[in-house]
């Protein structure tokens, strides 16, 4: 389910300018090396509080289902200011399979640290201005490209388990992509590695600009070759047109 749990956080991509980002449902088929492996259901609300709440549930289905039965479920809640978004907390839990998995992530951003329970050893990471959790720093990337559509590069900071991890994500071309929504124009993305993180790992990424930059395709290649590819079947809450007229 390492590899189910990877896609999730990796193409997930809340909504944060309310202007400009729309409250959706979405649901992604996740296929690995050509054969079907999982479904990825994605919501994101907007609180009467004035948080936002973004929630993802990856189950396998498929081949994969016959040997992992692992359930992932992510929840983070967020708010934006000044275009950035500022992280509350994060709670991960995998259930179903051989091990089961906890964390949550509570921030604290006046002492500029995030406190970490895992119900093993509960223990604190210090954190910079701007940090954000590897659930959602694609919400970030689609405010930054709604900023500057023609940005080459973009740099975050993610608090991840015990450590502070840097993601580099450099555009590519553009492409159009067929989905089983219809064809839909797109500007391709790849994520970099951490100097000292394994780099035989590639992660690309396609993100549609007529959805506010939603990723609408996703593809995660493990450094044993194993290909897997997430691609976006059905959007609720969104106006999805852009699909229609590429049909």
């Amino acid at each position: 389910m390492r590899y189910f749990y990877f896609l999730v956080f990796s193409m997930m991509s809340s909504l944060a300018f309310a202007q400009d980002l729309e409250d959706y449902s979405a649901k992604y088929q996740i296929e690995m090396n050509g054969l079907q492996a999982g479904e990825l259901t994605q919501q994101l609300e907007t609180l009467s509080d004035g948080l936002h709440r973004f929630r993802s549930v990856t189950k396998a289905k498929g081949v994969v289902a016959m040997f992992r039965r692992d359930t992932v479920k992510e929840t983070s809640l967020w708010t934006l200011a000044d275009q950035q978004i500022q992280p509350h907390q994060y709670l991960y839990q995998r259930n179903g399979g051989k091990k089961d998995k906890y964390l949550r992530m509570d921030f604290d951003w006046p002492a500029n640290k995030v406190q970490i329970d895992d119900k093993v050893h509960p223990w604190e990471l210090d954190i910079e201005s701007g940090t954000l959790e590897k659930h959602i720093y694609q919400v970030q990337l689609r405010l930054d490209l709604q900023q500057d559509p023609d940005q080459k590069v973009f740099n975050y900071l993610i608090a991840d388990g015990g450590r502070i991890k840097h993601y580099q994500i450099e555009r590519l071309e553009q492409e159009t992509i067929s989905t089983p929504l219809g064809k839909i124009d797109t500007v391709k993305f790849t994520r970099q590695r951490d100097r000292d993180s394994d780099k035989d790992r590639e992660t690309t990424l396609w993100c549609a600009p007529e959805l506010g930059y939603l990723p609408v395709k996703l593809e995660h290649i493990e450094k044993d070759g194993t290909k897997f590819t997430a691609v976006l079947r059905s959007l609720e809450g969104m106006q999805n047109s852009a699909f229609e007229q590429n049909k």
